[in-house]
């Protein structure tokens, strides 16, 4: 939660530019953003799902099976085989390989204990700035969105695109998602350029 008066919306990212980020991180082994991201663009995940994800939860898995922490909804989701083979390359290559366990947090501090949502929004800030990557208060929300930004646009933009999404995301109404993914300010904007 942001404070009163500040800009608590986030935009998500064009989708080549978070491959490129991703290929980045991958070359500067910086493996748990690396995962970070891609886990969170591919899955589209709440950052408390995200964060409470462990190695036995997706490697080696066809599909993610959870309880989701908001919702308490079980949800099945397919994995990307190209969220796959970053998963394995992560594990071969994981950040702090001397401890390798599957069932330890993905995201874990020095202790193996969760890393916090606090810590993980302000890494991704600095991976953000230090890639020159424009978006809006970038956090976790910015990975899920992303997601979101990438399903509407491969679907042409349609209604049943935000359906499945609104589904995906457990969203109440169509409208929400809409407002969620920031389509009706853009549709508004565009209006005006279309003249």
């Amino acid at each position: 939660m942001g404070l009163k008066g500040t800009k608590t919306t986030c935009s998500g990212l064009d989708w080549n530019v978070m491959l490129g980020l991703i290929s980045q991180l991958k070359q500067e082994n910086q493996w748990r953003e690396y995962l970070l991201v891609s886990i969170g663009c591919h899955l589209g995940l709440r950052a408390s799902d995200l964060l409470n994800l462990k190695w036995c939860d997706i490697l080696d898995k066809e599909s993610l099976k959870l309880n989701e922490m908001k919702t308490g909804k079980e949800r099945e989701i397919s994995i990307h085989p190209r969220c796959k083979a970053n998963i394995i390359c992560a594990w071969e290559n994981q950040y702090l390989s001397r401890n390798k366990n599957v069932n330890q947090f993905i995201f874990k501090n020095r202790k193996g204990e969760r890393i916090s949502l606090q810590f993980i929004n302000r890494k991704l800030k600095e991976v953000f700035n230090r890639y020159q990557i424009s978006t809006d208060n970038a956090s976790t929300h910015t990975l899920r969105k992303t997601f979101g930004k990438r399903v509407y646009e491969l679907n042409n933009k349609s209604e049943n695109s935000l359906i499945l999404l609104s589904m995906v995301f457990s969203h109440s109404n169509v409208a929400i998602t809409r407002r969620y993914l920031g389509i009706s300010q853009q549709e508004i904007m565009n209006v005006y350029l279309n003249l």
